[in-house]
């Protein structure tokens, strides 16, 4: 059954993602289509034409909206000048040169992403700048005719197989607020810091899941590119490993410091830290949007309802089967784990895969947080947070929200005294431990992530609309910015108290 929620919210916006490339590839089809056309009625100068003013309307859109790669528009701006020039069959080698043009585009994405097929492109523009000169200077005007057109149906190919790499991947423009714009559902009493971040890294897919940072301060993030990336402190791509198959779990890194990958595809991945692969398991069937990682070892649910156990060694085993639809990763502590079922059952389970208890709550899009008072926290779609009793399964007490609650609770425990979090639509909750309402938060969009204490106590939350907030232990606001796009993973906070968040947008922005 479709439920509201973080994990419907993402595979939406990944189904549009990959529409919007869809959408993009017949487009180019349709113009290589239309050229064959042309080529057979003798009208190469409509062809050329059609094709240049498309390579106008890419640059004019990549000038206008992503700021940070302009340089590429700037390329696509001079090749549709090279075509429009051609068409007119003017005297100069201005294929060869639209040729290197676009090779150098290709050769500037490789240096960015460290993607192959930019890599490939490269070569075979090069190439093909080559064949062009032997063609020019043997008088074959009609096989250049046919060498451009190919070359334009390997590019479609090109692109129309990559993962998230489409020509319309915008960077939104972000505004610079000079008040308390976003905020205005809430009277700001105490003054607060507009904090603009930096942008420190950059993918080209949307992030769902938090990065990982060692201790030498290099970040390694998972994007919805299926790549594996990893960065310096100061912004370097160190290097990047295509996964194949998109990720929303991780990277997770154990004691050693190597770290764990794991995919939608069903495959566990472990690494050093320098990216040589160790090993890989295959679950061989579609795994949850998200895993864990407990004393080294890999926890990961399938959504036919199969919990496996992978060790530090890449061994598998399959610890328990609930034959229900499984969407959430499993809870898994010292004495059981807990698994999330449909129509709202919790369950608990011994280490060794026996059934302790279970309870039918409401439907829930997000897993429990379990105290150090031995009680599981949840917030459910009925507009509950529960306090449940983790030895018996008895519910302890609820806590009534306005809106459907769709991400999970947080704990903190400050001078002795423990609070949990809860973000239900656009505001967020401060509780005691015995459910009492201690203060209460406005936002101006829906809350789209879990609250997150890190070590700085401060409390950080992510929207749906792009607002990113710090608010103090009392609730009220540190600092606030507006993001170009919603933020859906929790950030990370490195040694030296820099603030790492991973946006929507395919980028992960510092705050310090």
């Amino acid at each position: 059954m479709e439920k509201e929620g973080d994990i419907e919210l993402r595979k939406v916006e990944l189904r549009r993602r990959k529409a919007l490339s869809a959408i993009f590839n017949t487009l180019l089809s349709y113009v290589l289509v239309c050229g064959s056309a042309f080529l057979t009625s003798n009208s190469l100068k409509s062809f050329l034409l059609f094709l240049a003013f498309i390579f106008l309307v890419n640059s004019v859109a990549k000038f206008l909206f992503v700021q940070s790669y302009r340089i590429f528009a700037l390329i696509y701006l001079l090749g549709f000048l090279l075509l429009a020039i051609y068409s007119f069959k003017v005297e100069f080698p201005t294929l060869m040169l639209y040729y290197l043009l676009i090779a150098l585009a290709h050769m500037l994405y490789f240096k960015k992403t460290k993607k192959r097929m930019f890599s490939f492109l490269t070569s075979l523009s090069l190439a093909f700048s080559i064949v062009e000169v032997l063609l020019n200077l043997s008088g074959l005007n009609f096989a250049s005719y046919l060498l451009l057109l190919a070359y334009q149906f390997l590019l479609a190919h090109a692109f129309s197989n990559a993962w998230y790499i489409d020509a319309f991947y915008f960077t939104p423009k972000r505004k610079d607020y000079t008040d308390d714009k976003g905020l205005e559902s809430r009277e700001i009493n105490s003054p607060f810091e507009l904090k603009k971040p930096t942008l420190m890294f950059k993918t080209f897919g949307e992030i769902y899941s938090s990065p990982f940072v060692d201790s030498e301060e290099s970040v390694y993030i998972v994007s919805a590119d299926a790549t594996f990336y990893k960065y310096a402190f100061d912004g370097t791509l160190l290097w990047s490993i295509e996964l194949g198959s998109e990720s929303f779990s991780g990277p997770f890194a154990d004691k050693y410091g190597n770290l764990y990958i794991v995919d939608n595809g069903g495959e566990v991945r472990k690494y050093t830290i320098n990216g040589e692969k160790l090993w890989s398991s295959r679950i061989g069937k579609t795994l949850t949007f998200s895993a864990v990682l407990v004393d080294d070892k890999i926890y990961v649910m399938t959504f036919d309802g199969n919990l496996y156990e992978v060790n530090s060694q890449g061994t598998k085993r399959k610890l328990l089967s609930i034959s229900e639809y499984i969407e959430l990763n499993p809870l898994v502590t010292e004495e059981g784990m807990y698994i999330l079922a449909s129509e709202g059952k919790l369950y608990k389970f011994s280490i060794d895969g026996n059934e302790i208890w279970h309870l039918v709550t409401g439907f829930v899009s997000a897993m429990p947080v379990l105290g150090s008072d031995g009680n599981l926290y949840i917030g459910c779609e009925d507009k509950f947070l529960y306090s449940i009793n983790s030895k018996d399964g008895s519910i302890n007490w609820g806590f009534k929200t306005n809106e459907k609650i769709n991400v999970s609770p947080a704990l903190d425990s400050l001078d002795n005294t423990e609070h949990v979090y809860v973000g239900s639509g656009k505001e967020l909750f401060c509780l005691d431990l015995n459910g009492n309402l201690i203060w209460k938060f406005d936002m101006s969009s829906e809350i789209s992530v879990s609250p997150t204490v890190l070590e700085d106590n401060d409390i950080y939350i992510g929207c749906k609309g792009g607002d990113y907030l710090s608010l103090r232990r009392d609730g009220s606001v540190k600092w606030y910015w507006k993001m170009g796009a919603g933020v859906y993973a929790k950030p990370v906070m490195s040694k030296s108290q820099k603030v790492y968040v991973p946006c929507t947008d395919g980028n992960v922005y510092l705050f310090e």
